[in-house]
């Protein structure tokens, strides 16, 4: 009976890879696995071949096993032998994935950021010091809210250009003067005052926006950014995203569920790397709307332009949905590989790029106000 049982969960098993091998095509593949963690660095196409083949072979060395699985003694020992992998590969995985991340930008993402009560991690207050990041001392100064400037303070009585978002708008990798934040500012001779920071979501964005707006006497346009990669991060390892559109109108923000025993897991935590259903990629994608319906709201009731800087090989429908349909005002900027950084970001010529795509755009918004 015991043999019979495994036989057919075997076959299910390799079924449901022929599935996988059928169904999953780059279509598939782009919007539940690339898309929803996708920043500037596309995936390359041959881990969509190279992941059906993988399963295409599985299915049939399965299916082969299926006549000469053991009985008995022998039976029962396979089964021990199979659920002791379990734990191996649990411990295997959260080794594994701690090391992921680059040791100069986890090193970086400790010394420059802090725990903040309502905005979660974000650039420490009142911080000089000079980081170590891409193999180039940069230098970090914030002042006590949090906000990277310049040598000069922010004066909330001068015309204003205000940026949100995350480390590519804090310009993580550059000087200050190397930002497009910092040349935009330059170049139409406007404040700059830069709410962004290191892996911030777009509902840390809106936070930031929403309580900055009210000291700004004069702010003049408001620049955000957009990326694929936002959809993933929009959840913040919670089983639905914090931001929501309010019954109300609106966005309100879901207060933070301690995570359970199995989120925690390296099994769990690899599967939400690798997989996003069709309703979570909707989900997320509606609180991101709404989120970007009301930044571009708060600008426009202080008579500020919003206009947000759209990269990461976002697709047309991806646009239409969150942009086009709104009618939210938005430029597109795809920065060449050799023009970011060895950890992702743009570099300075990237960064130059960005800023000369943005400031046509400002410049006539700005005209016509």
């Amino acid at each position: 009976m015991f043999r019979r049982l495994a036989q057919a969960a075997i076959v299910l098993a390799a079924l449901a890879l022929l599935a996988f091998t059928w169904h999953c095509d780059e279509a598939w593949f782009d919007k539940h696995v690339f898309l929803p963690q996708q920043f500037f660095i596309p995936a390359s196409r041959g881990i969509v071949f190279w992941s059906r083949t993988m399963a295409a072979v599985s299915a049939s060395l399965l299916l082969l096993l299926v006549p000469f699985l053991p009985r008995g003694a022998s039976a029962r020992r396979l089964l021990v032998a199979v659920l002791l992998t379990l734990p191996a590969a649990e411990g295997l995985l959260r080794w594994r994935m701690d090391r992921l991340i680059r040791p100069d930008l986890l090193t970086a993402m400790d010394a420059l950021t802090a725990s903040h009560p309502r905005y979660g991690i974000t650039l420490a207050a009142s911080i000089d010091r000079v980081q170590p990041l891409s193999g180039r001392p940069i230098r970090f100064r914030t002042d006590g809210e949090g906000r990277r400037i310049s040598d000069a303070a922010v004066d909330s009585a001068l015309p204003s250009l205000v940026f949100i978002g995350e480390s590519t708008v804090a310009g993580f990798g550059l000087q200050w003067e190397e930002s497009f934040p910092a040349l935009l500012g330059a170049r139409l001779h406007l404040q700059v005052v830069n709410l962004a920071s290191p892996a911030y979501r777009a509902d840390q964005s809106w936070l930031r926006l929403n309580d900055a707006l009210p000291s700004l006497e004069h702010p003049v346009a408001v620049v955000g950014i957009f990326m694929p990669g936002l959809i993933g991060r929009s959840f913040a390892g919670q089983r639905h995203p914090r931001a929501r559109p309010s019954p109300s109108g609106g966005v309100e923000i879901v207060p933070p569920e301690p995570p359970t025993l199995l989120q925690q897991s390296g099994m769990y935590r690899l599967w939400r790397h690798l997989y996003w259903s069709d309703a979570e990629v909707d989900e997320a994608l509606q609180s991101l709307a709404a989120v970007l319906r009301d930044m571009a709201a708060l600008a426009n009731a202080r008579g500020a332009a919003c206009i947000c800087l759209v990269t990461g090989r976002t697709p047309q429908w991806m646009l239409r949905e969150l942009f086009e349909g709104p009618a939210l005002d938005y430029v597109v900027v795809e920065v060449p590989e050799k023009e970011l950084l060895a950890e992702g970001h743009p570099g300075p010529a990237g960064s130059i790029r960005v800023a000369d795509a943005l400031e046509a755009r400002l410049r006539t918004r700005i005209a016509n106000q």
